[in-house]
């Protein structure tokens, strides 16, 4: 029995073993003669049966396994708060200039603090004056003796308006020939001498 038994392990065996190249060939065939014999055969012959094959293994695609990402999906961020105040702190509202160069120094307020990557432009009459940028404090030249509206507006990296003051009415003195008057420094104080103006 035991002789049986390996024999019948045996033909597995190698009917496992024939059966390797012929599946890489694709098809299968088996066949039985008069006698009882079976072969096995990757060429169709008369009388012999079709067998189902798997797919060659060579055949197989295999997907690389996407790399996950150790520090975990993103969290989102939250957007940043509005600017609770953007002013203008010099000149002063309604305040005079006294320079007879014509330059006057503008000061900026906001609240919270200029955030990184915005600028801040200014605004003269309703001309946008020099480029936007993170300073605070600019020097406008230029300024003509008279009534000017001065105002700031908070721009981020795509020009796009983020936050804006209110307009700041001053107005710029500057000595004749008819009139006496000292050269002041374009801080926007008031001087009694010269030619009046509102705010003096």
């Amino acid at each position: 029995m035991c002789y049986i038994h390996d024999m019948r392990w045996m033909c597995l065996f190698f009917f496992a073993v024939l059966l390797v190249p012929l599946a890489a060939a694709g098809e299968i065939y088996k066949h039985v003669d008069e006698d009882g014999n079976v072969t096995y055969t990757d060429e169709p012959i008369e009388g012999a049966e079709r067998l189902e094959s798997p797919e060659p293994e060579s055949v197989y695609r295999f997907r690389t396994p996407e790399r996950l990402d150790a520090s975990g999906p993103a969290e989102p961020q939250e957007p940043e708060a509005p600017y609770q105040s953007v002013r203008i702190l010099q000149p002063r509202p309604e305040g005079t200039v006294r320079d007879n160069r014509g330059i006057v120094e503008v000061r900026v307020g906001t609240e919270p603090q200029l955030r990184q990557g915005h600028a801040v432009e200014y605004i003269l009459d309703g001309e946008v004056r020099g480029d936007a940028g993170p300073e605070l404090t600019r020097r406008l030249t230029e300024v003509h003796r008279g009534e000017h509206q001065i105002r700031a507006r908070i721009v981020d990296g795509n020009g796009e308006t983020i936050a804006e003051s209110e307009s700041v009415t001053f107005y710029m003195h500057q000595a004749s020939r008819l009139h006496g008057g000292g050269q002041g420094s374009g801080s926007g104080g008031n001087d009694p001498g010269g030619v009046a103006f509102p705010g003096n």
